[in-house]
């Protein structure tokens, strides 16, 4: 047993990270710092200063992602990297350099091309701004289209090298770095694709991207909805497929009474409603309060007459984690099929769908 136990254990290997610190004279002047699993949220290690250097060495399970911090928690970080067996330097001088090696280039060479598109953005606010100023607050359109352009511009090469880095790396941590720091504008469908066989997947960073790819699946049109049960304002438990899947179109509606936009939308929903509800149309709205007083009276106060779920959890109700709802308001729209028509629609957007089914 104790043989069979320990085969089960990762190896562990030798690392050495050393911190030199440039800028001491401009007040950054830490007695310690910190050698931080940016995967596990936990400490691998902290050194004192000595001459302006900070030498951290150790065992751990590797690669993993890490950082320099100059806290215990993770924060204040001076640099993030891929740790390995190779030793590393980390100078802190104007800027940062982590040397030692080759995946440590490339992830660096990444950073410097999206922190260059970040100069080059504010270059452009900046322009924008001072011309704006001469032209007493109207740019000429002739100089605005020029600057529309070069943000776009920058835009995409900040994209290309992100993506590219992504897709030379595939052999290493650093796909899992930037994409941890960057899945929302990545693309889902780019994201869907890359990881099903990236070799560090199962990285604890990705868990969070794989959340947010399983909620865009069940929103995508054309999938059936996923089932939820959640108390309606009575205390009775209520599936989604009570109204869902029964022959007519049913708006999911996510929303809480502290939501200030979706109370400026709530008469142009209540509107539809009742305009639609007599051919079939149903809305079932998802509260993210987490006070039954006042989700109740808010229902009571905005006149809202269709059924009403919550299980008081606000962002961590079941409802929003299986769809991955992140900000409301916010809409799912099943067909009679049961299918998803649409996710996101609201105000134009969703009044246009509505008269397209109904009129």
């Amino acid at each position: 047993m104790v043989l069979a136990a320990g085969c089960l254990l990762k190896a562990q290997t030798g690392y050495q990270v050393t911190f030199v610190n440039k800028q001491e004279a401009n007040g950054f002047k830490p007695e310690k710092v910190y050698l931080f699993s940016i995967e596990d949220r936990a400490v691998l290690d902290s050194a004192a200063c000595e001459n302006g250097t900070y030498v951290l060495k150790g065992t751990a399970t590797l690669p993993k992602l890490a950082s320099i911090c100059g806290t215990a928690t993770g924060y204040n970080v001076v640099a993030a990297f891929v740790l390995d067996e190779t030793p590393l330097q980390v100078v802190l001088d104007r800027g940062v350099k982590v040397e030692g090696s080759d995946v440590n280039a490339c992830m660096a060479a990444i950073t410097d091309a999206i922190n260059q598109g970040g100069v080059d953005q504010r270059r452009i606010q900046q322009e924008a701004t001072t011309l704006a100023e001469k032209y007493g607050g109207q740019l000429p359109d002739s100089i605005g289209k020029r600057l529309d352009k070069e943000w776009e511009d920058v835009s995409a090469r900040q994209m290309h090298a992100l993506r590219q880095g992504i897709l030379d790396n595939k052999d290493n941590l650093i796909p899992a770095y930037f994409i941890f720091n960057y899945d929302d504008v990545l693309g889902m469908d780019f994201l869907d694709t890359y990881l099903r066989d990236y070799p560090y997947k199962q990285n604890a960073l990705l868990k969070s991207t794989f959340h947010k790819l399983e909620g865009a699946k069940r929103k995508a049109a054309g999938a059936a909805f996923t089932d939820f049960a959640l108390a309606d304002m009575q205390g009775v438990s209520r599936k989604l497929s009570d109204y869902a899947g029964k022959g007519h179109y049913v708006l999911v509606d996510f929303w809480a009474s502290w939501c200030g936009p979706c109370r400026q939308e709530m008469p142009l929903v209540k509107s539809l409603y009742e305009k639609y509800h007599p051919k079939g149309f149903e809305i079932v709205g998802v509260s993210f309060d987490t006070n039954k007083e006042d989700w109740t009276k808010a229902v009571e106060q905005m006149g809202m007459t269709w059924p009403q779920l919550s299980d008081l959890k606000a962002w961590k109700s079941e409802a929003a984690q299986l769809y991955d709802i992140r900000a409301i308001p916010a809409t799912l729209l099943i067909g009679p099929d049961g299918k998803i028509v649409a996710s996101g629609l609201r105000g134009a957007q969703l009044q246009k769908k509505l008269e397209e089914i109904y009129e």
